[in-house]
């Protein structure tokens, strides 16, 4: 199952969404994506059912405002190449959120929500831009998140600046690392863009995950 959190533009605010055939149907369950994976898949599979047969609303995929599928409230345990760190909750945002103008580089892959011990139960794309220190600036997770109904064992993460790839990496999604944090988010982030600066066009790409472009120091 794919979902995405979304700016409804019935009543403007954040809204669950499942994506089918590019389309988002919105949610009737008032509850956030962090509460449905946490009542467990098959929860999430009647939520889907109840969703299609009667969608609070339907926007075309490339037309809704996407937001961060979740926002944890405890600190991402992330992987930036050999360098292991903790991201605060206040640094995830969404990929249509702006890039700041002061990124000098990311860090491309792929975050993972943990369930029970030893259990993966979502995945979605996951971008750490930095400033020219090398300081975190915005963890941008999405758009899409995949559950874990919807077996993937290894895919290839990529980035290209301005047309020119960047950095490529297989990841492996069976690694036991990913899942080590019950009811945690981790990530994992293979794939250096080197220097950026504003008005660089960073195109990412999670193969069966999804991809999407955005400029540094403006909104999608």
């Amino acid at each position: 199952m794919r979902w995405v959190t979304y700016l409804s533009p019935s009543g403007g605010g954040e809204r669950v969404g499942a994506l089918e055939d590019g389309d988002v149907l919105g949610v009737p369950d008032p509850r956030g994506m962090a509460q449905l994976l946490a009542a467990g898949i098959p929860e999430l599979v009647e939520v889907l059912r109840s969703t299609r047969r009667a969608p609070i609303e339907i926007i075309v995929e490339w037309e809704a405002r996407m937001c961060a599928p979740l926002v944890p409230t405890t600190p991402i345990t992330v992987l930036s190449g050999d360098d292991l760190r903790a991201i605060p909750p206040e640094l995830v945002g969404a990929v249509d959120d702006t890039v700041p103008a002061a990124a000098h580089s990311a860090r491309v892959g792929l975050a993972a929500i943990a369930g029970g011990p030893g259990r993966v139960d979502a995945r979605t794309p996951a971008c750490l831009w930095s400033d020219a220190a090398g300081e975190p600036v915005l963890l941008a997770l999405g758009p899409v998140l995949t559950t874990a109904d919807e077996r993937i064992t290894a895919l290839e993460a990529s980035v290209e600046v301005d047309g020119r790839e960047r950095g490529r990496a297989t990841m492996d999604l069976d690694d036991p690392w990913w899942a080590v944090e019950p009811g945690r988010v981790r990530a994992r982030l293979p794939v250096a863009t080197g220097p950026l600066t504003e008005g660089d066009e960073v195109f990412i790409d999670l193969g069966e995950l999804g991809s999407y472009e955005v400029r540094v120091g403006s909104q999608v």
